[in-house]
């Protein structure tokens, strides 16, 4: 009986790997962002896990403990490691406000679209100022229409959508009172941003909550692993494992469900959605 529970317990904690390191790598798991797509972050996230599991294993001596230590720490990684972490966007709202307003006062003195695009490259936010160099780069040999797309999906932002949709119209099209379109665009992107504070601000309690009680856990833990191990002896045995693993990994859900409440989500991207459908 004994052997039954660890062996279940062991197989279902290499299956929900599996499961999350194959979803993750198709681009199905998009919780933890984007660090899982490239190797070198996949490579960092896996040794982090195989660390804790040799940590917690020496330390304890508990097998499925320390893969489930491995599963939550590999997770963790993912989640807090710079790639794991979510884009900020009040900056990068802010920064396309202030560039459409820039392209709205180039669009008055300059010759064409193309000339004023290049003239708020150099002056543009930094956040921007990389990819619109791209972007006029790639002018001179790709049409202007192609390029405001390129740029659109480096931006990534349902903001930056609206401006690459009224650029790309006027660059096909007769298009009258583009200033007046993009002013409108820009005060529409700094109402944005006012909002996202405003709601960043709101959440700080959510954030603050999650890193206290995630704090406060871990040492408790580590006290009792440390000054109290005669508490932890029911632990020891295979059933207490089983049962101390299913609750390090409801812990974990918890955790990052409440991350998830502190996180501002912007809405889908139309010009992404279009490129996926057209292809």
């Amino acid at each position: 009986m004994t052997r039954a529970i660890l062996a279940a317990g062991l197989g279902s904690l290499i299956g929900l790997g599996v499961f999350v390191l194959v979803s993750a790598r198709r681009g199905r798991l998009s919780m933890f962002g984007s660090g899982w797509h490239s190797r070198s972050g996949l490579f960092r996230h896996v040794a982090v896990a195989v660390s804790v599991i040799v940590v917690v294993r020496v330390a304890t001596g508990w097998t499925l403990v320390s893969l489930t230590a491995g599963v939550v720490g590999g997770l963790s990684s993912a989640a807090l490691g710079p790639t794991g972490r979510r884009r900020d966007d009040r900056m990068l709202v802010e920064a396309i406000a202030v560039w459409t307003e820039q392209l709205r006062d180039m669009l008055a003195g300059s010759s064409g679209l193309e000339q004023a695009v290049a003239a708020t490259a150099p002056h543009a936010p930094t956040v921007l100022r990389r990819p619109l160099e791209r972007l006029v780069a790639s002018v001179s040999y790709a049409p202007l229409d192609q390029a405001l797309d390129r740029f659109a999906r480096e931006v990534d932002h349902p903001t930056a959508d609206f401006v690459v949709a009224a650029l790309s119209t006027a660059a096909t099209r007769q298009v009258r009172e583009l200033g007046a379109l993009l002013g409108h665009l820009a005060s529409c992107a700094h109402a944005e941003a006012r909002m996202y504070t405003r709601i960043w601000v709101g959440r700080s309690r959510t954030r603050s909550a999650v890193r206290i009680i995630a704090t406060v856990v871990v040492l408790f833990v580590l006290g009792l692993l440390f000054f109290s191990p005669g508490y932890l002896e029911p632990y020891r045995t295979p059933e207490g494992q089983v049962v101390l693993s299913v609750i390090v990994l409801v812990f974990f859900a918890a955790i990052v469900l409440m991350q998830r409440f502190a996180v501002v989500s912007a809405p889908e991207r139309f010009i992404g959605r279009r490129t996926e459908m057209t292809s």
